[in-house]
Parts: structure tokens; sequence; C-alpha cells
């Protein structure tokens, strides 16, 4: 059963001018795929937990995570600190999960911040041309779009093609939901 890590967030950054606003977030690893109805629900809570006009992010790991290596980073963990408070234990146990060493796939994921799915499909075009064999898919963001390749590959074309326009992040969190508590 996949593991993977989910945070909620609620950041300054969308939230400016937004009366009695403070920064708030959680996390923790799930079995569920983001679009589950569990999980959106879950979300929606969160939303709602919100002041009015407030802006909040569901963030899924783009990686599967390893439950043997975050069972043993956990048990390190918690051999060291004795005196560790359990009921921070949901979202220690995502910090631990979301450790690079831990992840179970490579998926690479480029941070596209182009709001043109023309574009995205052309750089979805230069990936294929440079590696064939690569599965690619695309993911709507708020500021553009996230392009998740299964495995790496030799990017240098790219980069000198698109440049600062694109991002990549070799284990990172995606966007998948977004909402704003009316």
């Amino acid at each position: 059963m996949p593991t993977n890590v989910v945070l909620f967030v609620s950041r300054n950054k969308d939230n400016k001018n937004i009366t009695n606003f403070h920064e708030r977030s959680t996390s923790f690893i799930t079995h569920y795929n983001y679009d589950d109805e569990k999980l959106k629900s879950e979300f929606s809570k969160f939303v709602n937990e919100g002041v009015s006009g407030e802006t909040s992010r569901m963030y899924y790991s783009v990686n599967e995570r390893d439950t043997e290596k975050i069972y043993k980073d956990l048990l390190h963990f918690l051999i060291d600190e004795p005196a560790f408070d359990l009921c921070a234990m949901p979202s220690k146990l995502a910090s631990i999960a979301a450790k690079n060493t831990n992840s179970k796939t490579k998926h690479w994921m480029f941070d596209f911040d182009i709001n043109d799915i023309a574009l995205a499909n052309e750089f979805v075009e230069d990936i294929k041309t440079i590696d064939s064999g690569v599965e690619v898919s695309v993911h709507k963001t708020p500021n553009g779009y996230a392009i998740i390749t299964d495995h790496g590959f030799d990017i240098r074309k790219l980069n000198k093609k698109w440049g600062n326009n694109v991002t990549l992040k070799r284990d990172d969190l995606l966007c998948v939901k977004w909402e704003k508590k009316e």
C-alpha cells in the first residue's frame, strides 16, 4: 500500500490582505491518493477552520515513501529524544517521511511557472525528445503547471531553452488542491 506525505497549509503569501489571518499548517502521512474523498474531506475541514476569504493549499508528495526506512528513522529518533511530545507525532512522522532518503520512487517534478498549457505541452515534448521512454504527467497549479516525470534524465537542454521559468524539484510536494473559505 503506497504511503505519501500530505501538507495542508494556509500561507501569508496567499492571504496578504485577510483580516485576522494567521499562518496555519498540518502535515501527516497517508495511504490515500490525493483525490480520495477522505483526504478531500479532511482538507475541507482545514479550509473551514480558517477565516473568511482565506486561501489554503493541499500538497501531496510526488514520490511514494519507503515505510521500512521511515519506521527505522522514527525508532532512532524516539530513542534519541525520550522526552518527545507524542501529541506532535503526526507532524514529526511526516517530517521523517519527507526526507529525501526515505523516498521509494524517484519521480522528478518541474515547477513550470508559465500559465500557458500550450507552452507546458511544448515543454513535455522537449522532455520526450531528450528521453522518449520517460512517462510524463501534467498537473495544474495555482501559478502554472507541475510536470512530473517517472525518472531523471539529462536536463541541460531544457535549462538552456527554458531558463528561470522552470525549476527542477527532485523530491518535493505537488500542490494538488487550493480553496478559499467564503
